[in-house]
């Protein structure tokens, strides 16, 4: 393999210099002749779009609790859109044909072409938006970036407003249904605290029959201390009749007994004084043992009856808490059947209120201008008077480079084909 040296390579660069100078000159005048006399100058405007605090938001929040007013927020809340979302919603077909419409550009561009000429960037670390339009004419310019920055704003206006149509549609339909679950629970309700026997005539009635059945214990009570009462003094009474004697012997003038008396003194004509020391003993019942023994069957007979109290009020006791019972055991059941419909109603009446709420407040959001409010035009464009292309001298710059280039390699190449030549040459002249 030939070794090609540092000096033969400065010979041929020297040898062929007037191919590669020739060439250089070459691309530098057809880059001159391009860039100054052919191509049109392009001009460039730029508008400048803020998007609200409110309505830029890095993150979507988590919704952790699934209860309706959750569903709902989901259901209405505006779309979370960051810095890049809007621009990527700047270059939607919608914006650039409402742009070639209102400025009539339909023989002059189409949407692909439009978007070429329209660069959308995003000021970093800000909440800015920048337009940027490139087109020969920078009347048009400006004109193109400041009606792509008005349409960009009422596009994102409408789908808002869009989004909210639709969730205030749905919600009042699901309104409506919640409104009928409501009025069937109340009817319930209504149906229910109708009845004969509701919660609150059982409640009363069961608080007569507990203040019944008190009465009826305290009564209990009361008969037993009387009959222990009674008990007592019925023993006591019937040891004092065991101490007191049936009956006792009295001594006693005849005299005394005015009807014996009498008859003495008929049939034997003796006068009083006469007949006045005869004595008669007689046999008495003793007064003391009457009494105790009256006394003895009035507290029998007062016995019997206050253990037939007794037994009569444990009785009632029995029926009444029989009555308490079943009382009770159906007003747990009317309770538990009314707590069953006020729930109802009371989550039926939350749901229609969520709902109804949620409605007014798209209502109102619908009629608002949410793009429009959280978002504006910073600053207009203006018509540029420096054209950004092209770049002459840049032009001219890179042809220089590129044709030196060029005419360095076309240099080596000829020189090569001609020392290859010649050694085919002598190589026929030897054979």
């Amino acid at each position: 393999m030939e070794e090609i040296s540092l000096k033969e390579l400065i010979e041929v660069l020297l040898k062929r210099k007037t191919i590669i100078i020739a060439i250089t000159i070459v691309a530098i005048l057809t880059s001159g002749i391009f860039s100054f006399f052919v191509l049109d100058p392009v001009f460039e405007s730029k508008a400048v779009i803020m998007v609200s605090d409110f309505a830029v938001r890095l993150e979507t929040p988590v919704i952790e609790d699934v209860g309706i007013e959750n569903i709902l927020a989901g259901l209405s809340q505006f779309p979370v859109l960051t810095m890049e979302t809007y621009k990527q919603q700047a270059s939607s077909p919608e914006v650039l044909l409402a742009v070639i419409e209102e400025l009539n550009l339909e023989e002059e561009y189409n949407v692909r072409e439009l978007a070429s000429i329209i660069s959308i960037n995003t000021i970093k670390d800000t909440n800015l938006i920048s337009v940027e339009v490139k087109h020969n004419s920078p009347e048009k310019a400006s004109q193109i970036a400041n009606v792509f920055s008005d349409k960009f704003i009422v596009f994102v206006s409408e789908k808002t407003k869009e989004r909210s149509t639709v969730a205030s549609q749905y919600i009042e339909e699901q309104k409506l249904i919640e409104k009928q679950k409501l009025d069937s629970a109340l009817l319930d309700l209504k149906k229910f605290l109708s009845q004969p026997e509701g919660t609150s005539e059982i409640s009363k009635e069961l608080s007569a029959k507990l203040g019944l059945l008190t009465r009826f214990k305290t009564q209990v009570v009361e008969n037993e201390l009387t009959l222990e009462v009674l008990t007592k003094s019925l023993q006591e009474t019937k040891n004092q009749l065991k101490e007191t004697p049936q009956k006792f012997t009295t001594t006693r003038s005849i005299l005394e007994d005015t009807l014996l008396a009498d008859v003495i003194r008929e049939s034997t004509g003796k006068a009083s004084q006469e007949i006045a020391p005869i004595q008669m003993e007689a046999e008495e019942m003793n007064s003391i043992y009457i009494s105790l023994t009256s006394r003895i069957a009035n507290s029998n007979i007062s016995i019997v009856e206050v253990k037939t109290r007794i037994i009569n009020l444990g009785r009632a006791i029995n029926e009444t808490q029989a009555e308490i019972e079943v009382l009770q055991a159906q007003l747990a059941e009317k309770q538990h059947e009314e707590r069953i419909i006020n729930q109802r109603v009371s989550i039926a009446q939350g749901i229609h209120d969520s709902f109804n709420r949620k409605h007014e407040e798209l209502r109102v959001a619908e009629s608002a201008q949410i793009g429009k409010d959280s978002m504006l035009v910073m600053s207009r464009a203006i018509p540029g008077d420096v054209p950004v292309a092209p770049r002459k001298a840049l032009n001219v710059a890179i042809a220089a480079v590129l044709g030196l280039m060029m005419g360095v390699f076309i240099a080596f190449f000829v020189e090569y084909w001609k020392t290859e030549g010649i050694k085919i040459a002598g190589e026929n002249t030897n054979g």
